[in-house]
């Protein structure tokens, strides 16, 4: 059981690191208000030390509560024979974490290397962005032959059109149409006055708590990915009326939707694991109750202080994050969330208006 447990808790644990390592982490990629600050490079940063803290926890927790005391005997023959029958490494496995490897380490320099013309030589790769790099090594793959499979590619598009978790896009789309639902009918404006007005009394530690919590235990009921897919986008409209940085808000929830450790439902690694015969779900709650209370303890701070570091989270509301037709960088001097500012955001409210963060 300990070792099930260990390989759902790691899976998701682990792909906390990366952008692409959970479908969470695309969603809020995916979202045009932080999408010019989310980067492959920037998540790395960010959230590396947070999965290196959770996997540390996840170990803690099923070594108390499962594997203290006992002792495993393990047959060497029946791993050696388990191995053997994966059989060799072929060129196929070759070529595929040969293209892994190099989408990752273009994620990493691709701001420094691949978007300077300094160093490439041209103007229009500065455009390119992690979209570019995660298309072009799926193409590769449309496109490299097959030697396991003589005649066919790497990946045939009929595999792919069988695989490929397309309701995944159909989730994340519909939540970005809900997200706007409630934009046009002004419940993202009373949920933010409300939140605004909470993180005004208990600070960003208390609302790095609170948003973890909340969206941690909701997760649990439902799949995180369409958690995600609703809860994010709803939180980047509430900081678009009320100014506030929208990864202060993002950013906890988006990690809490990959820490709910507590039932099957709550993403895809437990949902494999349960399917198995030895894990019961009084297992899941077991380990996972403990688990989920301590991550939320041990991690909000831990995430605010990277998030602070990384993105910046504690300023005003970023240049970045003023898109065109909903918002205005204009040169206004001023005092906005403790900082003296040259120029700062003012959110549209009618034909010709518009507020700053202050109110006016």
């Amino acid at each position: 059981v300990a070792v099930l447990l260990a390989i759902a808790y790691g899976s998701t644990a682990g792909g906390i690191a990366t952008l692409i390592g959970t479908p969470t982490n695309g969603v809020l990629a995916g979202i045009p208000l932080v999408t010019a600050a989310v980067s492959s490079r920037e998540w790395f940063m960010f959230a590396a030390p947070l999965s290196a803290l959770l996997v540390v926890l996840v170990g803690l927790t099923l070594y108390f509560g499962f594997v203290r005391g006992t002792r495993l005997s393990l047959d060497p023959n029946s791993v050696n024979q388990a191995y053997r029958a994966l059989g060799p490494v072929g060129r196929d496995e070759i070529l595929v974490g040969a293209v892994q490897f190099l989408q990752f380490a273009s994620f990493l320099i691709r701001q420094d290397v691949i978007n300077d013309p300094d160093i490439t030589g041209s103007e229009d790769l500065k455009a390119v962005n992690d979209a570019t790099l995660a298309c072009a090594a799926a193409v590769l793959l449309f496109v490299l032959p097959s030697a396991r499979h003589p005649g066919e590619l790497l990946l045939p598009w009929k595999v792919a059109q069988e695989r490929v978790p397309w309701g995944v896009l159909l989730l994340m789309g519909g939540g970005f149409a809900i997200a706007k639902g409630f934009q046009d009918s002004q419940l993202t404006k009373y949920v933010g006055e409300a939140i605004a007005g909470f993180a005004t009394e208990v600070g960003s530690l208390g609302l790095a708590y609170l948003v973890t919590a909340v969206v941690c235990f909701l997760t649990e009921v439902t799949s995180n990915t369409a958690t995600a897919g609703i809860i994010l986008p709803i939180l980047a409209s509430v900081s678009s009326e009320t100014l506030m940085h929208p990864l202060s808000l993002l950013l906890p929830a988006t990690i809490a939707c990959s820490i709910a450790f507590m039932l099957p439902a709550a993403t895809p690694p437990n949902s494999v694991v349960f399917a198995t015969p030895w894990v019961r779900i009084g297992d899941f709650v077991k380990a996972g109750l403990v688990l989920n209370l301590l991550a939320i303890a041990v991690l909000s701070p831990v995430l605010l202080l990277m998030a602070q570091a990384v993105y910046d989270t504690g300023g005003p509301f970023p240049e970045w994050a003023c898109l065109p037709g909903s918002c205005h960088w204009l040169p206004i001097p001023g005092l906005v969330d403790g900082r003296d500012v040259a120029s700062q955001a003012c959110v549209d409210i009618s034909e010709g208006l518009c507020r700053l963060r202050s109110g006016v």
